[in-house]
């Protein structure tokens, strides 16, 4: 019984693995930051500089050559936490009502390696795992957002990339 309870607690100790665990190669807060979401497509490229240049605010061009390394070849897993400020009563606030889909899409456009992100992404086919959730906030200085991309375990995946982008970058030269 002993040994069941061991195993239990390493299983739980596991599973609230945070975003200091040994699998975190990314963990990026921008706070205070009011994110943006594609919406009616207009000024889209206007939204992506932003989220850009307010990571650009956050980690140095050293870290994020450090960051296109370590993610290089890797599967992963993304947790988007995107906090938006309720507002008050005294102001007409829309931030709290943006759809999720549309503040991850403007994320993974920035993550990714088509201009103008940042190229940390590889291949968008790397993204084995997509944890995302909106929260409200009571004051505007605490809106924002955090990014956390962690490793994901899957050697078969892993195989089958290596192995489809091999051969389309022997295609391109060929």
């Amino acid at each position: 019984m002993a040994g069941e309870e061991a195993e239990l607690q390493d299983q739980e100790s596991d599973m609230d693995e945070g975003p200091e665990s040994s699998r975190t190669l990314v963990d990026i807060p921008i706070i205070p930051f009011e994110p943006p979401a594609t919406g009616d497509g207009h000024d889209n490229a206007a939204k992506l500089g932003k989220v850009k240049t307010a990571i650009q605010s956050k980690v140095t061009q050293e870290e994020i050559a450090k960051f296109k390394v370590s993610l290089k070849g890797r599967l992963v897993s993304i947790t988007l936490a995107f906090f938006l400020w309720k507002g008050s009563a005294r102001t007409t606030n829309t931030r709290p009502v943006k759809d999720l889909d549309n503040l991850m899409k403007i994320m993974f456009d920035v993550l990714g390696k088509s201009p103008p992100g940042l190229g940390l992404i590889e291949e968008d086919s790397y993204v084995c795992e997509v944890y995302a959730k909106k929260e409200l906030v009571d004051d505007e200085s605490d809106e924002g957002l955090r990014i956390i991309i962690e490793e994901y375990q899957d050697e078969p995946m892993l195989g089958t990339l290596t192995q489809y982008y091999a051969k389309k970058a022997k295609a391109a030269t060929s």
